[in-house]
């Protein structure tokens, strides 16, 4: 059974589903997410943009999800049978900031 569950989020002006969920890295703490889009333009405009604002469900290990907002970029985009996957990271993560 999947530790994460899809819920209702917002990505920049976009309603769809998918969840942020934080990992441990060597760096420190990472948010990364996913988000599952089925309009082909809409992805277009996404992809566009540098940073986009995600809103809605954020998972912890040790706690069920809460609701947060942050910044985030796009990371890829996965053609999939139900539209796009589209993972994204925050942009506060440790890792980029660290190879900047």
């Amino acid at each position: 059974m999947s530790m994460f569950a899809l819920q209702d989020v917002t990505l920049g002006e976009l309603e769809g589903q998918g969840y942020a969920f934080k990992k441990k890295t060597a760096f420190g703490d990472a948010r990364r997410g996913i988000f599952f889009l089925d309009d082909a333009d809409a992805l277009e405009k996404l992809e566009a943009e540098e940073t986009l604002l995600f809103e809605g469900a954020c998972y912890y290990k040790d706690r069920g999800p809460r609701n947060r907002s942050f910044e985030v970029q796009i990371i890829q985009t996965i053609p999939t049978r139900l539209g796009h996957r589209i993972d994204f990271e925050a942009i506060d993560n440790p890792e980029p900031v660290l190879q900047a």
